[in-house]
């Protein structure tokens, strides 16, 4: 097979068309083409053409995934699932098919990378949504561990970062009661009252040592 021309987008100057044997075959970057060496007329194998469609792919993928995490942090799940929807939304413009499990292997050579160069972090994930629950809508452990359960934090992470950054719960609550019913009393017929702070993931003994405490204020 012979590289035929090498004709740049007109949309997009940084890539260029690659033609094999007269016929377009994908669209690559500049770095690809030096990445390979690629000019009119130089003789490429089928496997080197395989290697090089895998790696413009891969780049792309990794690239549309820095710009997804640019815009928050986000879980490794959250990031595997985002790629996997790009994947569908791009059939047919970066790619009319992908053999075998090719998908796969790219998506976890994305992810790879984007853990060994520390952009996706569960932990500290957790620690930043949990510290930003607190602040600005504070909830409590049962809550806050099944919000971070469903962003795809592993249960023993989402725990030990609990533990550590939700130490006085009991404070939590309280908190959390004033910014809703500042100055309000609450009593144990206070369904409403009570209902409210259960639905914010507090357990009954909490709720009740509460309920106590300000009764005896």
């Amino acid at each position: 097979m012979i590289v035929t021309l090498l004709e740049s987008q007109k949309k997009d100057p940084s890539r260029v068309n690659l033609y094999i044997d007269g016929e377009f075959n994908c669209g690559i970057s500049v770095n690809t083409i030096a990445k390979y060496g690629l000019y009119v007329g130089k003789e490429i194998t089928q496997e080197i053409l395989d290697d090089l469609f895998f790696s413009e792919l891969e780049s792309r993928f990794f690239d549309r995934a820095m710009g997804f995490l640019d815009r928050s942090p986000k879980t490794e799940r959250q990031v595997r699932i985002y790629l996997k929807d790009l994947s569908f939304k791009k059939k047919g413009s970066w790619f009319d098919s992908l053999e075998g499990d090719m998908l796969s292997k790219i998506i976890e050579k994305v992810i790879g990378k984007l853990n060994e160069y520390q952009y996706i972090d569960d932990e500290r994930f957790a620690e930043l949504f949990v510290t930003s629950r607190m602040k600005n809508k504070p909830r409590g452990k049962d809550v806050l561990l099944m919000e971070l359960l469903s962003k795809g934090v592993a249960k023993d992470t989402a725990q030990k970062v609990l533990t550590l950054l939700v130490e006085d719960e009991a404070s939590l609550l309280k908190q959390t009661y004033e910014k809703k019913y500042k100055e309000e009393k609450i009593t144990m017929n206070d369904r409403k009252k009570i209902d409210f702070l259960r639905r914010k993931g507090f357990n009954w003994d909490l709720i009740e040592q509460f309920i106590n405490n300000e009764s005896g204020n």
